[in-house]
């Protein structure tokens, strides 16, 4: 699935590298969500590979929209992997080793790998980083929810292959938040089996034009129900015990938080980040405190390392 809305000119590099897959059960699907530009133009160049459809949607959906109708309507694979237009798969092997493991293990509902950022201003891909190195072929998937919330374990939308009708039974994309694709996919985790392929299969490009760069105040507080949901949905599957489950939900809302405050301070915006810190005081003061705690230690690691790398 390639849902798209007005980035004709990076859709020819994610149509390519989906099309280039070497596996050969393939159907690549742009979801076009009523772009101003012409994306169809661009598609068409590529619509003779019969593997490729195209769609445009009547209205426009919204990234989240468009991510729901084109896993309800237009996707035909028993597996699925979304790639938004921008993105795109750097390894032409990903999808035949991810099969692989589904054939050597059926129970599998979920396959990913690692990926890399992109930064669209330097034209270089961030540092790749630890997270996920070190994880088995085939992990338990309650094991890599209990995980997530320390930041040991990561799962990239653009490598996340996983069963399209175990997607729509868990209502995926039904949040309308920043996280949308961290909520489907850590709904999905507890009690199921999932596949790990251990290399570099998806870029995510970086630029001011994402849909996750500079969101408002309400945005990012919205986007704490990446905490929220996948603990409520594991509790109702009785997936783990729920005293567990309100710890997972308190350390997940952290992490999401931590990373709320530490982009707005990136971007120059100290006050949103403390505005932000101001509303969780009040509604989430546990996770509050916990952010301002590990903020602190932080500075004070780059304080200590400063000080040492500093002449005599």
């Amino acid at each position: 699935m390639i849902p798209t809305y007005g980035q004709a000119p990076f859709l020819p590099r994610a149509i390519e590298s989906a099309l280039a897959q070497d596996y050969p059960a393939l159907d690549v699907v742009v979801a076009d969500d009523a772009s101003p530009d012409d994306t169809g133009t661009v598609v068409a160049r590529y619509l003779g590979d019969a593997r490729l459809r195209y769609v445009r949607n009547p209205r426009n959906l919204g990234r989240v929209g468009n991510y729901r109708s084109t896993l309800e309507h237009h996707a035909r694979g028993i597996f699925v992997l979304n790639m938004d237009g921008d993105d795109w798969l750097v390894d032409h092997r990903y999808l035949s080793r991810a099969m692989e493991l589904v054939e050597r293990d059926p129970s599998l509902d979920l396959v990913f790998a690692r990926a890399q950022s992109f930064l669209e201003e330097r034209q270089a891909f961030a540092e790749a980083g630890t997270v996920n190195r070190g994880l088995p072929e085939i992990c338990d998937g309650t094991e890599l929810f209990l995980a997530y919330p320390d930041g040991s374990v990561s799962i990239p939308h653009i490598t996340a292959l996983y069963r399209r009708a175990l997607a729509l039974e868990l209502d995926f994309y039904r949040e309308d938040v920043l996280g949308s694709d961290s909520i489907a996919l850590l709904s999905l985790l507890p009690g199921r089996r999932v596949g790990f392929v251990d290399m570099h299969a998806g870029a995510w490009r970086k630029h001011d034009a994402n849909a996750t760069f500079a969101p408002s105040l309400a945005a990012q507080l919205a986007n704490l129900a990446v905490a929220d949901v996948p603990a409520a949905r594991a509790g109702a599957r009785g997936a783990l015990p729920l005293p567990v489950l309100r710890r997972w939900r308190r350390r997940m809302a952290m992490r999401v938080g931590r990373k709320s405050v530490q982009d707005s301070l990136g971007l120059g915006r100290p006050g949103t980040a403390a505005a932000y810190l101001g509303v969780l005081a009040v509604t989430r003061p546990a996770v509050a405190a916990g952010i301002v705690s590990a903020l602190a230690r932080k500075v004070a690691r780059r304080t200590r390392g400063r000080a040492r790398t500093a002449p005599p």
